[in-house]
C-alpha cells in the first residue's frame, strides 16, 4: 500500500525568502526617517548629554560631547539636511550615536558621530526589496538617502549613514 504524504507548511526556497532588516525609526519635526539598526550604537537623551559648542564649526554642528571617554561630534540632523532644527529643550530629543565605515582612514574601521533628532519612535523590520528609489525625494535629501519606504501608510526616508559621515560639509 503506498504511503500517504501530507504537504507540510509552504517554505520558500532560500533564493525567494525575504530577509528583513532592522531599522530605527525616528522623526525630525514632521518627517520620518530610518537608519539601519546595525549603524546605531546607542540612543542618548539630548537633554541629559552635555554638548560643548565648537567655535568656527559648521552651523549644523551642535558641538562635542564626551561619551564615556570618547569625544564625539554632535550634529543637528534637521539643520544638516536643511530641515527644521531639533528643539534641544524638548524632552523627546535624542542623540543617535551612529557608526559608519571609515573610508578616509583605513586604519580605523568605523567613524562614530552623534545625530540630534526630534524623537525616536521604534525599531521595525523592513523588507529592502520594497524600498523605492530616493529620486522622488527633495534634491537636498537625495545624496543622503538609500531610498524611500512606505511603512503602514507613512513615507519613511531611509538614511545612508556613510553618505552623511563622509560629506564634505563636515
Amino acid at each position: 500500500m503506498p504511503s500517504e504524504t501530507h504537504p507540510g507548511p509552504h517554505v520558500s526556497p532560500p533564493s525567494q525568502r525575504t530577509v528583513k532588516a532592522q531599522f530605527v525609526i525616528f522623526c525630525q519635526h514632521q518627517s520620518r526617517f530610518a537608519i539601519a539598526l546595525t549603524s546605531v550604537r546607542e540612543v542618548l537623551r539630548l537633554s541629559d548629554q552635555r554638548v560643548t559648542p565648537v567655535p568656527n564649526s559648521p552651523n549644523f554642528v551642535l558641538g562635542l560631547t564626551n561619551l564615556r571617554g570618547e569625544i564625539l561630534a554632535v550634529a543637528d540632523f534637521g539643520k544638516f539636511l536643511g530641515l527644521t532644527p531639533v528643539d534641544r529643550s524638548h524632552s523627546e530629543g535624542r542623540i543617535l550615536v551612529v557608526e559608519a565605515a571609515n573610508v578616509q582612514d583605513p586604519n580605523r574601521s568605523l567613524t562614530a558621530l552623534g545625530l540630534a533628532v526630534s524623537h525616536v519612535e521604534t525599531v521595525v523590520a523592513l523588507d529592502p526589496n520594497e524600498m523605492r528609489s530616493a529620486a522622488e525625494a527633495s534634491a537636498e535629501l537625495v545624496p543622503f538617502l538609500q531610498g524611500l519606504y512606505n511603512h503602514q501608510g507613512h513615507l519613511i526616508s531611509v538614511i545612508d549613514i556613510e553618505a552623511i559621515a563622509t560629506c564634505r560639509r563636515w
